[in-house]
């Protein structure tokens, strides 16, 4: 057994020195890449599984070891994707594989890692779509890492006897555990790709922006990354939820049990059977069927208390930070609003807000019907976003930890309606704009965009010479980059607005936690 191997060990050895990083070895085999394109310097391996398909009883369970192999395991196709609402002919349960960017040549020197989590509201999206190409990071000497994770409710159902099955008497974040198991790849794997495992920067947009927001309060991800990038994190305060509560207020569990009964009847009853049972669905009726509840559980295991919380305090992995949001965030999600009188805009402002709504009446005063979309628009951009990524970095800057803050205004170039959009900003992180609108102001953004974002895995600091300056974030003066076709220092952004839903967001009404 030893001899044999030795044997393939020395046999992926040759196979690296023959082909450079077109063939690496893995812990749980070789692989190939392929050329990012025609010609390129850049190799890509897609479809790397991380950890085995979450499928039969290992659905609902943490992320398992992949099975090994001793053929080099050609990666030159995308993996599919978790089930969700779009793309159904590309999903599978089995969804768990990455994708790896590296230079064609071997560096000298370890280069640093930058491993991105994809948005799309922990319910839809992929590591593979195309704006989320990593050739153009690879040829400025990062190794980019794309990743799946498990989505909706197959990655975030919570239920009572889930937890009970439970070694750690927990359940629901099993897309972010699938998250910790692709860093953990990372850590063990990456350096095979000329990646350096001690200089990792998370970055996501959108729910992948809260994967990011989670990763670093959660004290299972401790080591794993020692950089972080918050895209547009998505914080609305309704996605947070404890696990359980004693009192009966609204928890993640007793939602899951709610819904199962309803989806198996009269035997969702039977609590010995309802796990076999639920297991047995096709994931497409689980996505169907097992909705609501909340995405983000308070467990006291991966998140042991509201991770505002654990920011506040001091107690999150503590590494430099960027964040940032865009100036139209609201625009995608405001079209309910549409229409709406001031009458019905109020009581939707009740809703949300209950005992407060005199208060945000007050500040985002409507008198006329013209003026509840926009205003709706400001609402969510302020509350899902610039409030809570504001209390974010100025918990970093609190705990001496180093911030950079950005506001990004550039109009949208493929939804100019949506104005500077949600996600808009992507397409010039990635440089990835398509090569008709990759000219003038854009193209200088792209090119501006990730060099600092280069900057930032390689340094920890995203100021590089030969671009507008950008000042580290501190809560006196509260200074942010704006990013648009003139970048510039700006100060206080949407200050009025966080205070006033500070008032009304206390963090003492946020410990609820497994304590």
């Amino acid at each position: 057994m030893i001899r044999s191997s030795l044997a393939s060990i020395f046999a992926i050895a040759l196979t690296c020195q023959a082909f450079g990083l077109d063939s690496v070895p893995t812990d749980a085999g070789p692989v190939s890449g392929v050329e990012a394109s025609e010609g390129s310097d850049v190799t890509v391996f897609r479809g790397i599984p991380f950890a085995a398909p979450p499928v039969g009883e290992l659905r609902w369970q943490p992320p398992q070891p992949v099975e090994s192999w001793e053929e080099t395991r050609v990666c030159d196709t995308f993996g599919p994707i978790s089930w969700q609402g779009k793309n159904q002919g590309k999903c599978n349960e089995d969804c768990l594989y990455l994708n790896v960017w590296t230079p064609k040549e071997k560096p000298a020197e370890k280069l640093p890692v930058m491993v991105w989590i994809h948005g799309g509201g922990l319910r839809s999206g992929s590591g593979s779509l195309k704006n989320y190409d990593g050739e153009e990071f690879a040829k400025r000497g990062v190794v980019l890492v794309t990743i799946n994770y498990r989505l909706g409710a197959l990655g975030y159902f919570a239920h009572p006897e889930l937890s009970k099955e439970s070694s750690e008497g927990v359940s629901g974040n099993y897309g972010f555990l699938d998250q910790i198991a692709a860093l953990k790849w990372v850590q063990r794997n990456i350096e095979a790709f000329g990646g350096d495992k001690d200089r990792v920067t998370i970055f996501g947009e959108s729910a992948g922006g809260t994967s990011v927001f989670v990763l670093g309060a959660s004290p299972l991800a401790k080591g794993l990354f020692h950089r972080s990038i918050l895209q547009s994190a998505w914080l609305d305060p309704g996605i947070f939820q404890p696990l359980s509560a004693a009192d009966g207020e609204p928890n993640a569990e007793a939602a899951g049990a709610e819904i199962a009964a309803k989806v198996l009847g009269a035997n969702g009853k039977l609590t010995k059977d309802v796990l076999a049972q639920l297991r047995a669905l096709p994931a497409k009726q689980i996505l169907d069927q097992l909705k609501g509840g909340s995405p983000v559980t308070i467990d006291g295991h991966f998140l042991p208390k509201h991770p505002e919380l654990i920011f506040a305090e001091g107690s999150h992995n503590q590494v430099p930070t960027i964040a940032g949001t865009n100036r139209d965030e609201g625009t995608m999600f405001a079209g309910g609003a549409a229409g709406l009188s001031v009458e019905q805009f109020e009581k939707r402002t009740q809703q949300v807000f209950g005992e407060s709504t005199d208060t945000v009446l007050e500040f985002y005063q409507v008198e006329e019907n013209k003026q509840v979309l926009p205003t709706t628009v400001q609402m969510i951009t302020d509350g899902w976003f610039v409030q809570p990524t504001r209390r974010y970095a100025r918990a970093i800057a609190k705990s001496d930890g180093k911030a950079w803050m950005y506001h990004f205004e550039r109009v949208s170039p493929n939804w100019t309606f949506l104005g500077a959009a949600h996600a808009a900003e992507i397409v010039f992180v990635f440089n990835t704009l398509n090569e008709s609108k990759m000219k003038g102001a854009n193209k200088e953004i792209a090119e501006a965009m990730i060099s600092y974002w280069v900057q930032f895995a390689k340094t920890g600091d995203p100021n590089v010479e030969g671009f507008h300056a950008w000042p580290a974030y501190n809560a006196a003066d509260e200074k942010h980059l704006v990013i648009d076709a003139e970048f510039k220092v700006e100060s206080k952004l949407r200050c009025e607005a966080c205070e006033m839903l500070d008032s009304i967001r206390t963090l003492d009404e946020l410990k609820v936690s497994k304590e």
